[in-house]
């Protein structure tokens, strides 16, 4: 971890202001498009992914009432807020399509329903003014023949028939219209409930932005103790860093030097079969020729942003690479990994099988695990306790310790994912949420 100013005093507020309000348009899920379903399932996501966040921040402020980790959670709870809103909006937008269709729907009824019994109102007044001219015996019987008696029966029987079918049409279009007057309203409630949450979550927003804005007032007030902190800390990154790099570098040596004695065995072995073997012409028969190097590649290179969580439920309180310090505006600090914020005693897990290189412990960063997955290496430090050895063989998902809290009241676990000599972005490597 580094830090170094690179802005004058009069651009920090500017800087500040256009990062804290940006955040949330960085991080706004791409939601145009989506069926209500899909955003009916958003919502719900991200409304436990706030309840999470709330716990969390709740817990955090027993520990440390002024720290930069209760800004730093109360900056996520606002960015999935800001998230959860847009979500409200683009459902209450989709919810407006919904009932206009129905209203269409509903006007199509009424004007179909209207025919429908001008129609049938024709048709009892053509059977009344029949039954007024005779009866229905007498109009049968009156015929001067047979063959007429049975067109009028006919003509009888296709009226009554077609007056029961419009009848039965009027009836079916208004069980539609009302099926559909109930969808409406039942929509409504929704849109109704979906309003009133978007209008809480819009007063819980500001409440959060007042909150965070007098929060980093009051740690600038202390900034010169931060940077005295933000020192202790880049030396305990440092330490670190080094320490991981030398464990790492002789692990990449002991592999070299195995493959090189498995090279030399395995060419051995080759010599003494070819011995009295007779040499085929055109080709090299020597074993060098027909030595082929073994390789340590593991299958953890096919696992990106397929890892589970080290730490169950937690959130990424730092991401990777360079990022502005939460209430130093004009510092820069660099994280060669990720920090997730968990709560503290909580299960520390390998996040893919592989076998522990080394156990360190490092002031400022209590205890840290580097576990070997054959190329790969991923690195687990601010670890309270550690529950297995050096030399160690792990499975995905095994406890290898507890999350502690270090002296700034921060419980987090410091993530890191190596191939080779070479740093990744551990959040690549995880399952996204």
């Amino acid at each position: 971890m580094h830090f170094h100013s690179k802005y004058p005093k009069n651009m920090i507020k500017a800087i500040k202001y256009l990062l804290f309000f940006s955040l949330s348009v960085l991080l706004m899920p791409a939601i145009n498009g989506q069926s209500r379903k899909e955003l009916e399932k958003l919502r719900t996501k991200k409304e436990k992914e706030i309840a999470i966040t709330k716990h969390k921040l709740i817990e955090t402020k027993k520990k440390k009432e002024k720290s930069e980790e209760v800004l730093t959670t109360l900056r996520h709870q606002i960015s999935q807020k800001r998230e959860l809103a847009g979500v409200y909006t683009a459902e209450v937008d989709k919810i407006d399509i919904e009932i206009v269709r129905l209203n269409e729907d509903v006007t199509a009824l009424n004007f179909e329903i209207n025919k429908l019994k001008k129609e049938f109102a024709g048709l009892v007044l053509q059977g009344y003014k029949s039954r007024s001219a005779a009866s229905k015996i007498n109009f049968l019987f009156s015929a001067n023949t047979f063959p007429q008696t049975i067109r009028r029966f006919i003509y009888l029987k296709k009226l009554l028939d077609f007056r029961k079918k419009q009848l039965g049409l009027i009836k079916v279009k208004k069980y539609e219209k009302a099926i559909n007057l109930a969808e409406m309203e039942q929509i409504k409630a929704e849109k109704l409930g979906i309003v009133r949450s978007n209008e809480k979550i819009q007063i819980e927003l500001e409440e959060d932005e007042v909150s965070a804005e007098v929060l980093i007032n009051e740690l600038q007030i202390k900034e010169s103790s931060l940077a005295i902190d933000l020192r202790k800390k880049e030396k305990a990154y440092r330490e670190l860093d080094a320490a991981l790099k030398r464990a790492i570098e002789r692990e990449i040596d002991l592999a070299r030097k195995r493959a090189e004695q498995e090279r030399i065995k395995e060419i051995a072995r080759l010599k003494e079969r070819n011995k009295n073997k007779p040499p085929t012409k055109g080709q090299n028969n020597t074993a060098e020729a027909e030595y082929i190097a073994p390789s340590d590649i593991s299958t953890f290179g096919k696992m990106k942003s397929r890892l589970p969580w080290p730490v169950q439920g937690g959130i990424i309180a730092q991401g990777f690479g360079s990022h502005r310090h939460p209430t130093l505006p004009d510092v820069t600090v660099i994280n060669n990994g990720v920090n997730i914020a968990g709560n503290s005693g909580i299960t520390v897990k390998c996040v893919y099988e592989g076998e522990v290189s080394t156990i360190l412990k490092i002031p400022g960063m209590m205890n840290t695990l580097l576990v070997k997955h054959g190329d790969f290496f991923t690195v687990y430090s601010k670890l309270e306790t550690v529950s297995v050895q050096k030399g160690d063989k792990l499975k995905t998902g095994q406890s290898i310790g507890t999350l502690g809290t270090d002296s700034d009241g921060k419980t987090e676990l410091h993530f890191e994912v190596w191939q080779g000599n070479q740093r990744m972005d551990p959040q690549k490597w995880l399952y996204v949420k």
